[in-house]
């Protein structure tokens, strides 16, 4: 990681120290409804070609929980039938980790004729960029997770039931329980053209 500026401040430094934690060490308080409007707007000040407003977050509720895990349930042995109940045991308990859980969901124009579709790709993780680190901005660790279950019919079905819309993952948040182990990062890229 490049090296902080002596006594720097603001926007890089809170990229550049930003990390995800396990959902399962996330704890109550969770954002409240001031908080959460804060990262929605936060959200919304991502790039965005053409004012498609290409994401939306659905905030799950605690009485959602259960549905939650069956669905997460299903759909791992869905995706994965020979891994056994086991791995479905696993999905379905994290349908109840961290007190704020946000379903992310894409909807994208693929026949925009002003901002192609990977434009608006790109508006989606800039979003979700900006919600976590706005909830780190306010005390809360944060961290979006997704794995196979997302591409199930059963989820993207619940969450994303137009044809034009994908369910991208959830955003974990909530209250540390520990600091997120410190690791090294990649540098980054950053190469020269001359026009050759």
């Amino acid at each position: 990681m490049a090296e902080l500026v002596a006594g720097g401040k603001g926007v890089i430094e809170a990229i550049l120290r930003r990390r995800s934690l396990a959902p399962r060490k996330l704890v109550a308080p969770g954002p409240d409804a001031s908080q959460l409007e804060l990262l929605i707007s936060a959200a919304a000040a991502a790039p965005d070609h053409g004012r498609l407003h290409p994401v939306r977050f659905v905030q799950i509720a605690d009485a959602g929980r259960a549905t939650l895990a069956q669905l997460f349930r299903q759909a791992a042995s869905q995706m994965e039938p020979q891994a056994g109940p086991e791995l479905a045991d696993r999905e379905a308990e994290k349908a109840h980790h961290a007190p704020c859980l946000l379903a992310v969901v894409a909807r994208i124009d693929d026949a925009n004729p002003v901002a192609p579709a990977h434009e608006q790709w790109i508006s989606v993780g800039a979003a979700v960029q900006n919600v976590l680190l706005a909830a780190e901005d306010l005390g809360f660790r944060a961290m979006i997770v997704s794995g196979r279950k997302v591409q199930s019919r059963l989820l993207q079905a619940a969450f994303a039931p137009t044809g034009s819309e994908h369910l991208v993952g959830f955003v974990a948040i909530g209250t540390p329980t520990a600091e997120p182990s410190p690791r090294d990062r990649h540098p980054g890229s950053l190469a020269h053209w001359s026009g050759t």
